[in-house]
């Protein structure tokens, strides 16, 4: 378990309430990933929702045809931001990969531990889907800028 107000610094907790935060909390736990550790893989079955406390992770993409793998770098996760989204949001499968870019702390949720509770308490879910849709739109208008800013 994670002291709630530990949680309560990251801004996908920010609008719970102390007894959500504390379930919350029940649920979460500490995980370290030593470098070059693969905290998932893309095309996985996504079971759990990270946010980076130390260290980063860095995204990868598979952009090899057919079998072959040709796996990219895309931008490093670092402190404060969220890895395995996935694990939350349907069909609940990584996107992308993730790798230790380096020593990492994270906190670490089951995705459907945390799912549940949301279904629980619809009320403290509706603000939790809110940052992290928040957080997912801003990493889509940054990969889209990085892509705008080779072609320019």
């Amino acid at each position: 378990m994670i002291s709630p107000e530990r949680l309560r610094k990251y801004q996908l907790f920010s609008k719970q309430t102390s007894e959500m935060l504390k379930e919350i909390a029940m649920l979460a736990e500490e995980v370290h990933f030593k470098k070059d550790h693969v905290v998932f893989f893309e095309g996985e079955i996504a079971n759990r929702l990270y946010i980076i406390e130390d260290g980063s992770v860095m995204l990868t993409m598979n952009l090899g045809k057919g079998g072959e793998r040709e796996i990219s770098e895309l931008s490093p996760l670092k402190k404060g931001e969220i890895a395995g989204w996935s694990a939350i949001i349907e069909p609940h499968i990584y996107k992308l990969g993730g790798v230790a870019a380096e020593d990492t702390l994270a906190i670490s949720f089951d995705g459907n531990s945390l799912r549940e509770l949301f279904d629980d308490h619809p009320v403290a879910g509706y603000p939790f889907l809110g940052k992290l849709a928040e957080v997912i739109g801003n990493r889509l208008i940054s990969k889209c800028s990085e892509v705008m800013s080779m072609y320019a």
